[in-house]
């Protein structure tokens, strides 16, 4: 074999070589590719949750229902109300607030229609009231960007005061159970709007002697809006 014939030979085998160590690549990289696992993506964690402590004060509409009972018919009036608030956030489960509230609650008596007995031949009395509420509230909370949703569960009083020289009884306390939820709107660093819904249940205030007390509960719905400020 001369020495053109054993450079071309040589030439063959590497070409060859490197056919064989292309394909080896080439298996390589497809086997590694098929044995990675992808890598989860890991969750962001949940805000932490800050402790607040902050003063409130809301206006609000009220929305009593009326009660009959014991031959009586009761209807209330309904007004515009101012609220305090004086609340500390812990944790999103431990939060409590002291609330309280003033509205007018005037009161109307008058025979219940078809179940009077003696007191149809009563006349319709008005009394003029202003309710002052005040309770004690659980306050479990969230947190969602500039938004903190809330909701509330409590009890204390509700105490009916007779400002007209008609009712012939004098202050009237009724335990009561209050409800409701809203959020917070973070607008400022330390301060913010704050809606709400609440709703108290009472048994309704008997102010005038001339009739009986119903004996029934009733509900006073109070949507409110007003400001929040951090202490």
């Amino acid at each position: 074999m001369n020495t053109h014939e054993r450079a071309t030979m040589q030439s063959k085998n590497l070409l060859y070589v490197q056919i064989v160590l292309m394909f080896l690549t080439i298996a390589a990289v497809c086997g590694a590719t098929a044995g990675a696992q992808p890598v989860p993506a890991k969750k962001p964690s949940p805000p932490k949750f800050v402790a607040q402590t902050d003063a409130a004060f809301s206006f609000y509409r009220t929305f009593t229902g009326s009660t009959s009972g014991h031959d009586t018919a009761q209807t209330p009036s309904n007004g515009i109300g101012g609220m305090f608030e004086l609340r500390h956030l812990q944790s999103r489960w431990i939060g409590y607030e002291i609330a309280y509230g003033v509205n007018p609650a005037d009161q109307s008596y008058k025979p219940d229609p078809g179940k009077c007995g003696y007191l149809c031949g009563n006349q319709p009395v008005n009394i003029s009231a202003m309710a002052h509420q005040v309770s004690i509230d659980w306050v479990p909370s969230f947190k969602y960007r500039n938004i903190d949703p809330f909701a509330i569960g409590g009890a204390g009083f509700y105490i009916n005061v007779p400002t007209s020289a008609l009712s012939n009884l004098g202050d009237v306390v009724r335990p009561m159970f209050v409800y409701g939820g809203g959020f917070d709107w973070n607008f400022l660093p330390n301060a913010g709007l704050r809606i709400q819904y609440r709703s108290n249940l009472y048994k309704a205030p008997d102010l005038d002697n001339y009739y009986n007390a119903t004996g029934a509960y009733t509900q006073t719905g109070e949507p409110m809006v007003g400001v929040y400020f951090g202490l």
